[in-house]
């Protein structure tokens, strides 16, 4: 019998890294679940393409022979341009309740379907009303039955859809790795971006890209110059005039502030809707790179004369190289808006460790309890509230002071059987993130007090008081170590949100300490009486609810092999009896 083995130094040499929150940032360029890691794949071609389909509405009305076209150079030129993926950004059709143009638009399509070549379609605005006027019939059932879940059966790169069928999204396989999309609908409504909260978080060893329909304008450019309003995501000015498309649906900017930049996966959102190119590019919240990409060609010549976007993904060398192409004319555009170079670093985009995501009301996760006492009202409790107050005096009385004091827990996040989507006991806890948002900061200018986060070492439930706490939290009685510090003012930003790292805290539950949760308390100065109110696990916007991500590995001992997850290989010593 011969044993090999890994020594643990190693391995956690390998794992130990982490990344770090960063203030949001945009930079714009106008121009005319739980899972095992895998091996190391084989090497494979460092290049590939994915093609983009910007509206193709008057195609589908008018001009349904470029259309064809369109699909079919892209089956004709798989090979030699290793075309990987076909998504289109939606406006599929121009009148949604028109079963020709659906039918014009099906027929293309399937040259594509038919090839088995992975592709997605986003919904856009005269997919899903009779005309893409705001405010006129909803219709979902013509794109459902063109191109909901039912049209996929079979396809493995098909992964799902939303409860609605009006997202999706798609896998693709390049240069040794895997991609994924997600289609997301026009002018989404946030249920459909819960959906897409747990298809990220399950999916995290993929870089991903997001489609959607209505997301940049190009105004300055469309209007010879005239800043009506700057370039960049579609303006609030302009919801209001125009409206929102679908039922419930969100704006650009509240789609990116509350959904796009929480992503640690996400290196591109693509669109259309606006006829111009554009592209910015904007910061996640750990610091990564958001490419923000608009295509759209339906105002030139025969409804788009067979313009469409080829993207070279060169992995080797981190950069994305794009094109603007008319299969119909065969000419490429020079200009810089049609001819440029994405840099992105690959790797930051997924990981290879084991990653758990606890948020109440995403991927079924219902174990979140949260509430805050108040020593001004001893006997009322707050576990049903949407928010948390932390207070050193909750009713401001230059005389008296009365604390409010936060409670927030996760349940059912550590498993003694390796269950999905938990944390196994005895895991090595690389890194652990609390997020949360603070909706009502410190509006004094005479005071900028923090906030600690303390684990707690005493039983509690959201029906507890003060009185039933016994005088409140106590400080060394009640909780214990100090895991981190918040600012309670959101200036100079304007940023809601926090992020704290609370590893220490998770890893001394993993190892087997009881997870009684944490506890909030605020900075006591004299002369401050303003605190802060945080969104709680009952916050009706389930994205705005907090949130904690655990990345982890450990060892897995099992009848002839030992396994180890690490940062990047799969280490595996098998022993063989002879």
């Amino acid at each position: 019998m011969r044993n090999t083995t890994v020594s643990n130094s190693l391995i956690l040499a390998l794992l130990l890294a982490c990344g770090s929150a960063a203030a949001q940032s945009t930079t714009a360029l106008s121009y005319p679940n739980t899972r095992n890691v895998i091996a190391e794949p084989t090497p494979q071609p460092s290049t590939f393409t994915v093609v983009t389909l910007p509206d193709t509405q008057n195609y589908s009305e008018f001009y349904p022979q470029i259309f064809d076209n369109q699909t079919q150079w892209i089956v004709d030129n798989r090979q030699s341009r290793n075309i990987k993926y076909v998504g289109h950004v939606g406006d599929v059709v121009n009148h949604g309740d028109r079963p020709n143009e659906w039918a014009n638009a099906k027929s293309a399509m399937n040259r594509i379907h038919d090839a088995n070549i992975p592709y997605g379609v986003a919904a856009g605005n005269h997919d899903i009303t009779p005309s893409g006027v705001a405010g006129s019939t909803y219709l979902r059932d013509p794109y459902l039955q063109n191109f909901g879940p039912q049209t996929f059966a079979g396809k493995d790169f098909y992964k799902g859809a939303s409860p609605s069928g009006m997202s999706s999204y798609q896998t693709f396989s390049g240069s040794g790795r895997e991609f994924l999309v997600l289609n997301i609908e026009c002018d989404t409504p946030y249920h459909e971006l819960v959906w897409a909260q747990d298809v990220l978080n399950r999916n995290r060893d993929k870089a991903a890209i997001i489609t959607t329909h209505r997301y940049l304008q190009d105004a300055e450019d469309y209007t010879a110059g005239v800043p009506i309003v700057p370039s960049g995501r579609y303006p609030s000015v302009w919801y209001g005039l125009e409206g929102t498309y679908s039922e419930g649906g969100i704006q650009s900017n509240e789609f990116f502030d509350n959904f796009v930049r929480m992503q640690k996966n996400v290196f591109m959102v693509q669109c259309g809707h606006f006829h111009e190119e554009y592209r910015q590019t904007s910061s996640a919240l750990n610091g990564n790179v958001i490419h923000e990409v608009l295509a759209d060609y339906q105002d030139d010549p025969n409804g788009g004369d067979g313009w469409l976007r080829l993207m070279e993904f060169d992995v080797q060398q981190n950069r994305i190289n794009v094109e603007s192409y008319s299969t119909t004319r065969d000419e490429f555009r020079s200009a810089d808006e049609s001819r440029f170079q994405l840099n992105v670093d690959f790797d930051r985009y997924r990981t290879t460790r084991n990653v758990a995501v606890f948020q109440q009301g995403v991927g079924g996760y219902n174990g979140t309890k949260d509430t805050w006492i108040s020593q001004a009202n001893r006997d009322a409790s707050y576990g049903n509230d949407g928010t948390i107050i932390v207070d050193d005096d909750v009713n401001n009385n230059i005389f008296t002071d009365n604390r409010g004091q936060g409670l927030l827990r996760f349940d059912e996040i550590l498993t003694a059987t390796n269950e999905p989507g938990k944390v196994p006991f005895g895991s090595t806890i690389t890194s652990a993130e609390l997020r949360f948002q603070v909706p009502d900061d410190i509006d004094t200018p005479f005071a900028s007090p923090n906030f600690m986060v303390y684990v707690l070492l005493r039983p509690w439930d959201e029906n507890s008081t003060w009185n039933s706490l016994v005088g409140g939290l106590v400080s060394g009685q009640d909780y214990g170590q100090l895991i981190g510090a918040f600012s309670g003012d959101n200036n100079p930003d304007g940023d809601f949100v926090r992020i704290l790292d609370v590893t220490a805290a998770v890893q001394l539950w993993a190892n087997g300490q009881a997870n009684y949760g944490f506890a909030i308390i605020p900075q006591i100065i004299s002369g401050n009486d303003d605190g802060i109110e945080m969104f709680s696990s009952e916050a009706s916007n389930i994205l705005l609810r907090p949130a904690l991500e655990v990345q982890y590995f450990r060892m897995i001992p099992s009848p002839g092999t030992a396994v180890m997850l690490t940062a990047g290989t799969l280490l595996a010593t098998r022993r063989r009896r002879k």
